[in-house]
């Protein structure tokens, strides 16, 4: 899913790494902790996007939806059926709000997980339909592990964007903008402040030499592994560099069949 240029774009560089092993887990609800802040939805934009009736724009921590088409280009896949089901879930009284560790993005939108008058979180309502992809974006990780759990019920049962695996192999990344890549470990790098890690195509992942469990990653050579996220198109590649490189400042070891 290409979503450069979008203001979806800024959220880039943030995922996890998932072994493709076995089952998955059961899905909980993901309870609001704590009281939060009741709001009131005064318009949808998209499947991760709504407007306040106080006039905050809120972008949903912890799920991507496929982009709704603009300026003439199609809706990706499920776009339309994310909104519409957003709308309906945050059309009831009690809707609350619970504000990001990290507050706003670049562009000004709140960061926050948003729940029912139940108590049950919106976003996680969301990714168990197969409306939407989970993401992790440092610092705000707290519903990170129930929002993949929900998301790998979805991929379970192949609903939504799970009807047809999204998922490419690396040497079919021709373009930037968010995306599933599986591919095999060629040769992994510590150069500065960063892990290089080269996968079999032309994407290349980035890692922060601080980020926990980054040094292991030397021992995975061979192996294969599933990484998401914003991929960034670096155009003409320098000599010996690859075109395509996808920053990873959060990763965790997910179960997959």
């Amino acid at each position: 899913m290409a979503l450069s240029g979008s203001k979806k774009a800024p959220l880039w560089g943030a995922f996890f790494i998932a072994w493709l092993l076995a089952t998955p887990t059961l899905a909980d609800s993901c309870s609001l902790p704590g009281a939060g802040e009741q709001v009131v939805s005064s318009r949808v934009i998209d499947g991760d996007t709504l407007e306040l009736g106080d006039g905050r724009r809120v972008r949903l921590i912890g799920i991507n939806t496929p982009e709704i088409g603009r300026r003439g280009t199609p809706s990706e896949p499920y776009a339309q059926k994310a909104r519409a089901e957003l709308q309906r879930l945050v059309g009831d009284a009690g809707l609350r709000l619970v504000v990001g560790q990290e507050a706003r993005d670049s562009y000004g939108r709140t960061l926050g997980h948003l729940f029912d008058a139940q108590g049950i979180n919106i976003e996680a309502q969301l990714l168990s339909r197969g409306l939407g992809f989970a993401v992790g974006i440092p610092p705000n990780l707290a519903l990170l592990e129930c929002h993949l759990r929900q998301e790998q019920q979805a991929r379970h049962q192949r609903l939504g964007v799970w009807r047809q695996v999204p998922v490419k192999r690396a040497a079919e990344v021709s373009q930037g903008g968010f995306q599933l890549v599986r591919g095999r470990i060629v040769t992994v790098q510590t150069v500065g402040r960063h892990t290089w890690v080269e996968l079999d195509g032309p994407l290349v992942l980035r890692l922060p030499v601080d980020l926990p469990g980054a040094a292991d990653i030397a021992s995975w050579r061979g192996r294969e592994l599933e990484v998401r996220g914003w991929v960034v198109d670096r155009g003409s590649s320098r000599r010996g560099h690859k075109r395509f490189m996808l920053p990873l400042l959060e990763w965790r070891l997910v179960h997959l069949e």
